[in-house]
Protein backbone atom coordinates (compact mmCIF):
# COMPACT_ATOMS: atom_id res chain seq x y z
CA UNK A 1 0.00 0.00 0.00
CA UNK A 2 2.85 2.39 0.89
CA UNK A 3 4.28 2.12 -2.39
CA UNK A 4 1.49 2.25 -4.31
CA UNK A 5 0.59 5.93 -2.41
CA UNK A 6 4.41 6.54 -3.15
CA UNK A 7 4.11 6.08 -6.76
CA UNK A 8 0.71 7.62 -7.44
CA UNK A 9 2.69 10.63 -5.60
CA UNK A 10 5.36 10.53 -7.88
CA UNK A 11 3.62 10.47 -10.69
CA UNK A 12 1.14 13.55 -10.22
CA UNK A 13 4.46 15.59 -9.14
CA UNK A 14 6.45 14.73 -12.37
CA UNK A 15 2.94 15.41 -14.37
CA UNK A 16 2.28 19.04 -12.68
CA UNK A 17 6.08 19.75 -12.80
CA UNK A 18 5.46 18.42 -17.13
CA UNK A 19 2.28 20.95 -17.16
CA UNK A 20 3.17 23.77 -15.14
CA UNK A 21 6.47 24.14 -15.58
CA UNK A 22 6.57 27.91 -13.80
CA UNK A 23 6.20 28.03 -9.64
CA UNK A 24 5.09 24.32 -9.68
CA UNK A 25 7.27 23.47 -6.49
CA UNK A 26 6.02 26.81 -4.89
CA UNK A 27 2.30 25.65 -5.64
CA UNK A 28 2.95 22.14 -4.85
CA UNK A 29 4.62 22.57 -1.18
CA UNK A 30 1.65 22.95 0.59
CA UNK A 31 0.39 19.18 -1.25
CA UNK A 32 3.32 17.77 -0.21
CA UNK A 33 2.70 19.29 3.65
CA UNK A 34 -0.85 17.65 3.41
CA UNK A 35 0.07 14.65 1.80
CA UNK A 36 3.11 13.96 4.38
CA UNK A 37 -0.02 14.70 7.14
CA UNK A 38 -2.01 12.49 5.78
CA UNK A 39 -0.11 9.52 5.56
CA UNK A 40 1.25 9.73 8.40
CA UNK A 41 -2.39 9.93 10.30
CA UNK A 42 -3.16 6.92 8.17
CA UNK A 43 -0.58 5.01 8.53
CA UNK A 44 -1.42 5.57 12.60
CA UNK A 45 -4.63 3.79 11.81
CA UNK A 46 -2.41 -0.07 11.82
CA UNK A 47 -0.63 0.47 15.09
CA UNK A 48 -1.60 3.28 17.36
CA UNK A 49 -4.01 6.29 16.27
CA UNK A 50 -1.98 9.06 16.31
CA UNK A 51 -4.81 10.88 18.12
CA UNK A 52 -4.07 8.16 20.85
CA UNK A 53 -0.39 9.43 21.40
CA UNK A 54 -1.03 12.59 21.58
CA UNK A 55 -3.50 11.96 24.13
CA UNK A 56 -1.39 10.15 26.31
CA UNK A 57 1.41 12.59 25.86
CA UNK A 58 -1.16 15.20 27.35
CA UNK A 59 -1.03 13.18 30.47
CA UNK A 60 -4.43 11.24 29.37
CA UNK A 61 -5.78 7.96 30.83
CA UNK A 62 -7.73 6.50 28.03
CA UNK A 63 -9.85 3.49 28.98
CA UNK A 64 -11.15 0.81 25.93
CA UNK A 65 -13.86 3.40 25.53
CA UNK A 66 -11.17 6.52 24.93
CA UNK A 67 -8.86 4.30 22.85
CA UNK A 68 -11.77 3.86 20.61
CA UNK A 69 -12.94 7.45 20.41
CA UNK A 70 -9.15 8.37 19.24
CA UNK A 71 -9.42 5.67 16.57
CA UNK A 72 -12.64 7.29 15.43
CA UNK A 73 -10.99 10.84 15.70
CA UNK A 74 -8.21 9.53 13.95
CA UNK A 75 -10.11 8.49 10.92
CA UNK A 76 -12.50 11.63 10.60
CA UNK A 77 -8.97 13.21 10.23
CA UNK A 78 -8.07 10.97 7.35
CA UNK A 79 -11.33 11.68 6.06
CA UNK A 80 -10.71 15.81 6.58
CA UNK A 81 -7.34 15.67 5.34
CA UNK A 82 -8.25 13.15 2.28
CA UNK A 83 -10.72 16.54 0.82
CA UNK A 84 -8.51 18.84 2.12
CA UNK A 85 -5.59 17.14 -0.32
CA UNK A 86 -7.71 17.16 -3.00
CA UNK A 87 -8.98 20.88 -2.92
CA UNK A 88 -5.37 21.48 -2.09
CA UNK A 89 -4.41 19.59 -5.51
CA UNK A 90 -6.89 21.40 -7.35
CA UNK A 91 -5.88 24.97 -6.51
CA UNK A 92 -2.25 24.26 -7.99
CA UNK A 93 -3.98 24.17 -10.96
CA UNK A 94 -6.47 27.76 -10.27
CA UNK A 95 -5.15 31.26 -9.97
CA UNK A 96 -2.56 32.65 -7.80
CA UNK A 97 -5.26 34.29 -5.85
CA UNK A 98 -7.18 31.37 -5.33
CA UNK A 99 -4.69 29.29 -4.92
CA UNK A 100 -2.98 31.65 -2.40
CA UNK A 101 -7.07 32.38 -0.62
CA UNK A 102 -7.33 28.91 0.11
CA UNK A 103 -3.90 27.65 1.53
CA UNK A 104 -3.19 30.79 3.06
CA UNK A 105 -6.27 31.41 4.49
CA UNK A 106 -9.47 28.99 4.11
CA UNK A 107 -7.52 25.88 5.00
CA UNK A 108 -6.28 26.86 8.53
CA UNK A 109 -9.95 28.38 9.14
CA UNK A 110 -11.00 24.91 8.10
CA UNK A 111 -8.56 23.21 10.64
CA UNK A 112 -9.52 25.37 13.21
CA UNK A 113 -13.06 24.31 12.72
CA UNK A 114 -11.88 20.67 12.96
CA UNK A 115 -10.00 20.92 15.96
CA UNK A 116 -12.62 23.06 17.42
CA UNK A 117 -15.62 20.30 16.54
CA UNK A 118 -13.59 17.68 17.89
CA UNK A 119 -12.58 19.46 21.20
CA UNK A 120 -16.71 20.34 21.60
CA UNK A 121 -17.50 16.30 20.86
CA UNK A 122 -14.90 15.05 23.23
CA UNK A 123 -15.86 17.46 26.21
CA UNK A 124 -19.67 15.97 25.13
CA UNK A 125 -18.07 12.30 25.18
CA UNK A 126 -16.26 12.87 28.37
CA UNK A 127 -19.63 14.15 30.41
CA UNK A 128 -21.69 10.93 29.45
Amino acid sequence: MKRVVQAVVSIAVVWAIYSLRANVWFRLYPVMVVACVLCAFAASLCRTPLVEVFARRMGERLDGRGVAYCRNVTRAWVAFLTAHLAVTVATVFMSYEAWALYNGCIAYVLMGLMFAGEWIVRRRVRRA
